[in-house]
């Protein structure tokens, strides 16, 4: 089977026009650009923040651009739900038991998150030796995405791991929810998701373990889930595509300039304290966002374009690599200060796209070409 390229969160983005539940759903270029945007709106915060260590960016005044990029998380997320429920629905009834099924989706999903990760983890686990910094539940809660029993919810040794944490617990309650069948696991896992954020808010999400359980912001997978089904329900829809493309770009959009919230910390989201705040101000209109581009299931030949295509397969090299790169050019930064904050923000971020590109290419899809080769069950069969 051939190897698609990973989202930032598990698998390739795929359409139809003529979807049908069970049926296997072609590649769909627009959602592979937007992972490509979502990614680079990250690095592009990263930048700021990197630079701001040295000199002030005219750009990080404009409004609040210094934090709008963050809301590329929240299209992760609801791109990673519309993808996964596409994929969990696609699993075909085999002899095999359902145990079988969910292990096996589970065990793919660690294929294309764990091995690239753990990586371009190591720079950071010997960063954090050399500086005699490195605690040994620290390092495996990193190592295994595994929320800490602390509140609030920790990072891990590479920052923007804290969204893979998340990530893996949507993970996991699709998994649960393969143990008692295929027939209508997404709907399960989407009541399953719902009913933790509730018992959270009955309970108190802010507090160890359900401040990851109960986080509103798990909401986001959800609407991602709803998109898959609504797909699979009703196909291509042009007309409905368009509006809802423009329904989501208009108030995400308008967040840039009239956000008072500063929803783009992730303490604020690891704490709780701002975690429906960011559902709203941007996981809603960014779920609208891929939904249009779902329902519109464009594909795009122009030459740049299919660089774009190509810069969202590498999405997840290029935001895991991020953190390890503007590491190295905070320290490199006094050789190229002449050149003034702002260029140093723009080629800090070509930088990073650049050896995202790399690392993609030369290593992760390499790797993940090799490990599906040596993990090859016929018992579940994802969307090509």
């Amino acid at each position: 089977m051939p190897i698609p390229a990973p989202t930032l969160l598990g698998e390739p983005a795929s359409s139809s026009s003529t979807a049908k539940p069970g049926s296997p759903m072609k590649k769909n270029d627009s959602i592979q650009i937007l992972r490509a945007v979502a990614a680079l709106l990250v690095v592009h915060v990263h930048a700021l923040f990197t630079v701001s260590h040295h000199a002030l960016p005219a750009q990080s005044r404009f409004f609040n651009l210094v934090n709008f990029g963050s809301c590329g998380v929240d299209i992760f997320f609801a791109i990673s739900g519309f993808i996964l429920s596409t994929v969990a629905m696609n699993i075909r009834p085999t002899h095999f038991g359902h145990a079988h099924k969910a292990l096996d989706f589970l065990f793919r999903r660690f294929i294309r998150i764990f091995p690239i990760y753990w990586i371009l983890s190591l720079f950071f686990v010997l960063v954090q030796f050399k500086q005699h910094h490195l605690v040994l539940s620290w390092f495996v809660n990193s190592y295994l995405l595994l929320p800490s029993m602390r509140f609030p919810l920790p990072t891990p040794l590479v920052f923007v791991g804290w969204t893979l944490i998340f990530e893996m617990l949507f993970y996991y309650v699709i998994t649960l929810n393969l143990f008692f069948g295929t027939r209508r696991v997404i709907e399960r896992t989407i009541l399953s998701i719902v009913a933790l954020i509730a018992l959270g808010g009955v309970l108190g999400f802010q507090q160890p373990v359900f401040i990851l359980l109960g986080n509103p912001i798990n909401l986001e997978f959800v609407f991602g889930c709803g998109i898959g089904l609504l797909f699979a329900r009703y196909g291509k829809r042009q007309t409905l595509g368009t509006v809802l493309l423009f329904a989501g770009a208009l108030p995400l959009l308008f967040t840039l300039i009239f956000n008072k919230y500063d929803v783009g910390q992730a303490t604020n989201t690891l704490n709780g304290s701002l975690s429906w705040n960011r559902v709203f101000l941007w996981g809603i209109p960014a779920a609208m966002i891929i939904a249009g581009l779902v329902f519109r299931s464009t594909r795009i030949r122009s030459p740049l374009g299919r660089f774009g295509v190509q810069l969202g397969y590498a999405s997840y090299s290029i935001y895991l690599i991020s953190l390890p790169v503007f590491y190295v050019y905070d320290r490199f930064y006094p050789h190229t200060a002449k050149l003034g904050p702002d260029a140093n923000v723009l080629l800090s971020f070509l930088v990073v796209a650049a050896m995202g590109l790399l690392c993609y290419h030369f290593l992760e899809k390499p790797m993940l070409r090799c490990l599906t080769a040596k993990y090859h069950h016929p018992a579940v069969q994802s969307a090509p």
